[in-house]
């Protein structure tokens, strides 16, 4: 082990060194001070160059994770210059308690593996989590710290494997060395101490090198997610005891008949308001919305009520749409969603809103406006988020998402959809190449042909509320 720089060492003619902290993952973090401004720094030793670092200490600028001000080169040696903050690290934490309970643990687990969610759903892999680089500041939180191995990376397993080990210190109070057997090469733990089954499984699967989570979502995933019909019952059962407990408090403190003054009489109904009022108030034109209540066989009020779906402002231009708005509207584009991305995830609205309508050739004066508007509104808001292997969540009013996730020729991929039947439908597809369309069952298996960035979209066929869960494998 390389012998740390002593007190006093000057580190780029600027930083004075108080002490070496301890040795990382590239070599010795010192604590030092900024002879010119006299703030603290810490000074973390990395192998790599310093304009390696430029880009991704910009990509890192995320809640909890530490501040750094750039990179320095002393005698060959680079170092990455980062906050310092009142805190302590989990090996002096470890030091001070000995072990944690289990309790302790899930809490340390859900921070940290949001820390990692928010740097792989970047790309980033830091590489270096251990006891030392993960540091609880004065207030409970915890701050992720050491970048000096992290780098733009596809595998983010590394980081699990580390925070897995870290995790089995603080139950158990070993040492590594107590842990590993060096034999059978297999951490062995589960008989100094006892965890609930899940927490076991999970933090089995992120010590494993062949079947570890891809990414720090997948892991919060299997740790954290509650069954979906336990929720929904624990949901029923406390809305309704709510609404028992509301009546009997209104009982109770109304034992006696309410005394109404004679004189006074409120209607505490609010008026309904009226076909003409609604409107003038959603700004669509009169002559439109009849126009489509003749076209789909339905009343204008039950379309105008269909139309609110929309925002304001794409209501706004319907009427007068035409397809060059809409050529215009896809250039000016701010997100990188693709073109058929955002026509699926229109056509997929369209639908839930007039499902009649399906597979029809649209009257570029009537239904073609309100696909218009549909688009507008996609174009807007809809953004594109990176899928890792297991993504949940609840779509409403026709609205669908698109997640994008890099394939390689070869992989197989294994499609698992959990959802309420026919409630929601799937596609995949690249700029080359399509994987599913409209893809509605819950299961499926298929080969990537061709190497590249693929697109999912996954929209709900209805207006209601649709939880959904979709795992995805690549192998």
């Amino acid at each position: 082990m390389r012998t740390p720089l002593p007190p006093d060492s000057v580190i780029a003619d600027r930083y004075a060194v108080l002490r070496a902290l301890y040795f990382g993952t590239a070599g010795w973090v010192y604590f030092a001070i900024d002879q010119t401004t006299k703030k603290p720094y810490v000074l973390e030793a990395t192998l790599a160059e310093s304009n390696e670092f430029q880009e991704l200490l910009a990509s890192i600028k995320v809640r909890h994770i530490a501040k750094y001000e750039g990179a320095i080169e002393h005698s060959g040696q680079v170092y990455l210059v980062r906050e310092h903050f009142a805190g302590r690290s989990y090996a002096e934490l470890l030091e001070q308690k000995k072990r944690f309970s289990e309790a302790e643990v899930m809490q340390f687990l859900k921070q940290v593996l949001s820390i990692l969610r928010s740097l792989h759903r970047r790309e980033i892999a830091h590489q270096s989590v251990s006891l030392n680089s993960i540091v609880q500041r004065e207030d409970g939180t915890v701050t992720l710290t050491e970048f000096t191995q992290a780098s733009f990376s596809e595998r983010f397993d590394i980081d699990l494997y580390n925070l897995a080990v870290m995790t089995l210190a603080l139950l158990t109070g070993c040492t590594l060395e107590e842990l590993y057997n060096q034999g059978t090469q297999r951490w062995e733990w589960h008989d100094r101490v006892t965890v609930n089954p899940r927490l076991a499984r999970v933090l089995d699967r992120m010590l494993s090198h062949h079947q570890n989570y891809p990414t720090a979502t997948a892991a919060m995933q299997a740790l954290f997610a509650r069954d979906l019909t336990s929720v929904i019952f624990t949901f029923t059962l406390t809305g309704l005891a709510s609404l028992f407990a509301l009546r009997l408090v209104n009982t109770l403190s109304n034992p006696q008949p309410a005394i109404v003054a004679p004189s006074i009489s409120v209607d505490a109904a609010a008026p309904r308001e009226t076909y003409p009022q609604r409107l003038n108030r959603l700004k669509v034109p009169q002559q439109l919305v009849s126009l489509l209540a003749e076209e789909a066989s339905q009343s204008a009020e039950s379309v105008l009520k269909l139309l609110e779906r929309l925002s304001q402002e794409a209501r706004r231009g319907m009427g007068t749409y035409k397809r060059v708005n809409y050529d215009s509207w896809l250039n000016q584009r701010n997100s990188n969603l693709s073109r058929r991305a955002i026509e699926t995830l229109t056509d997929a609205q369209f639908v839930a809103l007039f499902p009649d309508h399906k597979g029809k050739i649209l009257n570029p004066r009537t239904f073609g406006q309100v696909w218009y508007a549909i688009a507008f509104d996609q174009i807007k808001q809809a953004k594109p988020e990176t899928f890792s292997s297991s993504i949940s969540g609840t779509l409403t009013n026709g609205v669908g998402k698109v997640y994008r996730s890099r394939f390689k020729q070869g992989q197989t991929v294994q499609l698992s959809l959990n959802a309420p039947a026919n409630q929601i439908a799937l596609w995949i597809f690249s700029s080359e190449a399509t994987l599913l369309k409209d893809f509605q069952q819950a299961n499926w298996t298929g080969k990537i042909q061709q190497t590249g960035f693929y697109e999912i979209v996954i929209a709900p066929t209805t207006l209601t509320e649709v939880n959904y869960e979709l795992e995805l494998e690549a192998q």
